[in-house]
């Protein structure tokens, strides 16, 4: 074989060995994808009728694409109920992790039942009335994305267990669409 046919070869098989490592590269970076906040935007109307007002996001969509946390103005359908959401979600490849970070996460008030939550590896969600306004939490962890969410909800015309069980409600059917949702971009 000449120096010339060597060189052609050794050309092809780094160039060959190029495009296969960006390929798996590229791959390995959609694998860990989770919803934008405005993805969240859209949807959540769906789970939870009502008035959805995009008020923060972290971090930016183009510092990271496997982690949103995301803030928003609430008011259900019926404007009874007002308030603030959190949603927060991770996607990685090592589930034992996300299984900690729903098992370890705070879960503040008394614990509450989760119908939806047999469907998860970890499911957790509670709630805690402060005053007038109503705390609800829920953590899960699947094989590889994480969320949690809090509802921070109020009512000035109905009683408190109205505003708990719309709350509990509310942050499950938030979590079970979070965790359902592909990412767009």
């Amino acid at each position: 074989m000449s120096g010339q046919s060597k060189a052609i070869l050794a050309g092809v098989v780094v160039l060959g060995l190029g495009l296969l490592g960006a390929w798996r590269w590229a791959s390995l970076g959609d694998e860990h994808v989770v919803p934008a906040c405005s993805d969240l935007a859209e949807a959540l109307p769906e789970a939870v009728p009502g008035s959805w007002t995009l008020t923060r996001t972290e971090p930016r969509r183009t510092a990271s694409r496997s982690v949103a946390r995301c803030e928003f103005r609430f008011r259900s359908a019926d404007q009874a109920y007002e308030g603030t959401i959190v949603v927060d979600l991770s996607a990685d490849d090592d589930a034992a992790a996300l299984r900690r970070k729903a098992t370890d996460g705070p879960c503040y008030g008394d614990a509450v039942p989760h119908p939806s939550g047999t469907g998860y590896e970890v499911a957790r969600a509670c709630a805690e009335r402060v005053n007038d306004k109503v705390f609800a939490g829920v953590y899960v962890a699947s094989a590889e994305r994480y969320a949690h969410t809090l509802a921070e909800l109020s009512s000035s015309s109905l009683s408190p267990e109205q505003v708990v069980a719309y709350a509990n409600s509310t942050a499950q059917r938030i979590i079970d669409r979070a965790m359902a949702l592909e990412a767009t971009d």
